[in-house]
């Protein structure tokens, strides 16, 4: 990450110098060395960047998103003779549309591997933490429900 991969991040975020060094647990000395070059990025600094770029993502407007997911093992393919779809795409305006979607696909399907990336095939959402948001999610549904009952 060069200085100003490292603005760009920031400027995405919109997060000012002194908060960016905030969530890095550093200065806003530090960030403006980086930004003026005057000392390169660390790459620790880069890959928490890289993460908390991924949580960001993470919110329920950010859009759009595409969320991929398959109903069996992806390898099952050599053994299907109906030649039915392996992997499906689906593309959802953000992810609060795309995660709702997962609840209900897990309702009825043994999903795997579901993953909701966004437009340049970065993984916004996956694996377990993907999994443990749908549950969440669904605890909470059920929660209102008694709540109203």
């Amino acid at each position: 990450m060069d200085q100003w991969d490292f603005k760009k991040w920031r400027k995405k975020l919109g997060l000012s110098q002194v908060v960016a060094g905030e969530m890095l647990g550093l200065s806003r000395g530090a960030v403006q060395y980086w930004e003026s070059d005057l000392r390169p990025v660390p790459r620790a600094v880069e890959l928490a960047c890289q993460e908390l770029l991924r949580r960001w993502k993470q919110r329920p407007e950010y859009g759009p998103v595409t969320l991929l997911y398959s109903g069996g093992p992806v390898s099952d393919v050599d053994y299907r003779p109906s030649g039915d779809l392996v992997l499906r795409c689906e593309p959802h305006p953000d992810n609060e549309s795309a995660l709702g979607r997962v609840v209900r696909l897990s309702e009825t399907l043994n999903l795997f591997m579901p993953l909701i990336v966004d437009d340049d095939g970065t993984a916004v959402w996956a694996g377990p933490e993907l999994l443990h948001e749908c549950e969440e999610r669904k605890r909470r549904d059920r929660q209102a429900k008694r709540i109203e009952a």
